[in-house]
């Protein structure tokens, strides 16, 4: 006997509470991260040789997706004005959606039109392939495409 949908309604509001009550629990962890380290897993390191010369690297995790879109949005908002050149290290991406290909097409864009470098450390071969299936690789200056496997 299949339940009411009454009943059928009950059991679909109460999963809902419940994501919600896990999303409130997870938003409350997220916001005890350290500052150097954004939800998405991306982290800070500034290097520096002299003060002229000074960078700012944002490394960046191996899973680009969807659900890191927001972390990496905020996180590369931050930095759109920065006087220093940023490089993004690519070198661990494994996995990209293109909503992280299109935050990093307009940061570029931004950074470009404010006259601000961006440099790339190892762009990964997903990284790569992303940008020449979406024809964003100059846009992000990532040079030659992707090698074949």
């Amino acid at each position: 006997m299949l339940p009411s949908p009454l009943h059928a309604e009950s059991i679909t509001r109460k999963g809902v509470g419940d994501r919600l009550h896990r999303y409130s629990e997870e938003s409350a962890a997220m916001k005890k991260k350290s500052k150097s380290e954004s939800a998405a897993g991306i982290s800070l390191v500034k290097e520096s040789g002299n003060s002229a010369e000074s960078s700012l690297v944002i490394k960046l995790p191996a899973e680009l997706g969807i659900e890191e879109a927001g972390g990496l949005r905020q996180m590369l908002a931050k930095d759109v004005a920065d006087e220093r050149v940023v490089t993004l290290d690519a070198s661990e991406i494994q996995r990209i959606h293109a909503a992280a290909l299109q935050l990093f097409c307009m940061f570029c864009k931004d950074r470009r039109k404010a006259g601000r470098d961006v440099s790339w450390r190892e762009p990964s071969v997903a990284l790569r392939g992303a940008a020449a299936l979406l024809g964003a690789t100059t846009l992000l200056s990532l040079g030659m495409e992707p090698e074949a496997a």
